[in-house]
């Protein structure tokens, strides 16, 4: 369809057949005008034919060469009952608006997994949802098939289906005299995790900005000669207490030195400057100071760090690090560390963080940091705890998404049940209750 045909159709539709003539239908089509037809039925099927293409995706386009066709495809459609489905979920989702991007991203992988594609019919309006939604791009991709390939090289919003997922970019490595010739934005972002030498180097550049990233990531290097400072300081600010040693006491550390200013403790507006100090020390340090201070693993030792500044450090070197024995041992104490679990470990950590919360705030803290899917222990233990506590404020609105996609579909019964006697969580247990219902219907559309 050529865009001036376009046009003359919809110029002859606004200003009616009396005062322009609708075009003859397009020869290259293949279609053949009623020899009978009047002016007001030749526009009709213009326009008819003009809405059809648009609905098939094929936009209005320069009259020129016809694009060549798809290449054929060997690959299996999707079974009807699947494809019926997915139009469901494309136009009028059986489930609630905000989980059809869940449910249709069900579809998806499983369709991937099974091998089969989209039909071309379908292909048009799922193109266009998923060109809304980023989110599922990547899983749209491997269903899509040639004529969706194809298809989308004629629309530059969908050229999307034709790219794969960006890579990071490989950086070449610097020599210290190319970075030092940087701009210092671009030293900043230049500044590689895996060359101490360099970081160390650039503890002493004049830019404020590098010798904060530099900081940052030494504080990820516990091998770093910064960390080596930093476990002497910490070291001094360390005594085991009681009579049979088995408390630790952690002293604020004075005023530091040039050495101690150039690995990062500066002074800084309100607050203590000392306590401020002791967390930076803490979370440049390695966090074997800590254990061969008291002469127990991460799990004993974590309870014996009391100060606050010391944890706050502490907290932080478990993050840049992503230490699995330290974020096992202070999981309670920050639920975030959970995500640095092994996934296999993830589940029964907050299953034992569940077993102290009875609040719907603390289950949310717990699970948005597990990965989905739940095991069917930890997803009786949520649902159990939500049927018998009211939400906290927004906790209703932030939930659904997590819950539907964590949730094992074993737990079905007891959401049933959560739907028909909760008032207080509003329409989350009667949603949950629909998706989870849903899904085996999409694994059973392709048998």
């Amino acid at each position: 369809m050529s865009a001036p045909w376009w046009q003359q159709t919809t110029a002859a539709a606004l200003l009616g057949t009396e005062r322009r003539e609708p075009p003859a239908l397009p020869h290259d089509l293949g279609v053949t005008a009623r020899p009978d037809s009047t002016p007001e039925t030749a526009l009709l099927d213009a326009a008819a034919l003009g809405g059809a293409l648009l609905r098939a995706a094929l936009p209005a386009r320069p009259a020129g060469d016809l694009p060549e066709p798809a290449a054929p495809d060997a690959t299996p459609l999707a079974p009807p009952a699947a494809v019926q489905l997915l139009g469901l979920l494309v136009s009028q989702p059986p489930v609630a608006a905000r989980l059809r991007p869940l449910a249709l991203e069900r579809w998806l992988r499983v369709a991937a997994d099974r091998g089969v594609r989209v039909p071309a019919r379908a292909l048009p309006r799922l193109l266009a949802l998923v060109t809304q939604q980023a989110e599922l791009r990547a899983a749209t991709r491997p269903v899509v098939g040639e004529r969706g390939r194809w298809l989308a090289g004629l629309r530059p919003d969908w050229r999307w289906v034709l790219d794969d997922e960006p890579a990071p970019a490989a950086r070449a490595p610097l020599s210290p005299d190319d970075w030092r010739a940087l701009p210092a934005a671009a030293r900043a972002d230049a500044l590689p995790a895996d060359d101490p030498d360099l970081l160390e180097a650039a503890l002493d550049d004049r830019s404020d900005k590098v010798r904060r990233r530099a900081l940052a990531l030494l504080d990820a290097a516990p091998g770093s000669a910064r960390a080596a400072r930093m476990a002497e300081r910490l070291r001094a600010l360390l005594a085991p207490t009681g009579r049979l040693r088995r408390g630790l006491e952690v002293a604020l550390p004075t005023e530091p030195d040039a050495a101690g200013v150039r690995d990062g403790l500066t002074r800084t507006r309100g607050g203590s400057q000392r306590e401020r100090w002791l967390e930076l020390i803490s979370a440049g340090a390695p966090l074997s100071v800590w254990t061969d201070a008291t002469g127990k693993d991460a799990a004993h030792t974590w309870p014996l760090i009391t100060q606050p500044a010391a944890r706050a450090g502490v907290l932080r070197a478990i993050r840049a690090r992503g230490d699995v024995a330290w974020a096992t041992a202070a999981a309670a104490d920050s639920p975030d560390l959970l995500a640095y679990l092994p996934a296999a470990e993830q589940d029964a950590a907050a299953l034992r963080l569940l077993r102290t919360t009875k609040a719907a705030a603390g289950v949310a803290a717990v699970v948005r940091h597990v990965a989905a899917p739940w095991s069917p222990a930890l997803s009786a233990a949520v649902v159990d705890i939500l049927r018998h506590t009211a939400p906290a404020a927004g906790s209703a609105a932030l939930a659904l998404p997590t819950l539907a996609a964590g949730l094992h579909p074993s737990v079905r019964p007891a959401v049933s049940a959560w739907a028909r006697t909760e008032s207080r969580w509003g329409s989350l247990p009667a949603d949950l209750d629909q998706y989870l219902s849903f899904l085996p219907a999409i694994t059973e559309a392709f048998r």
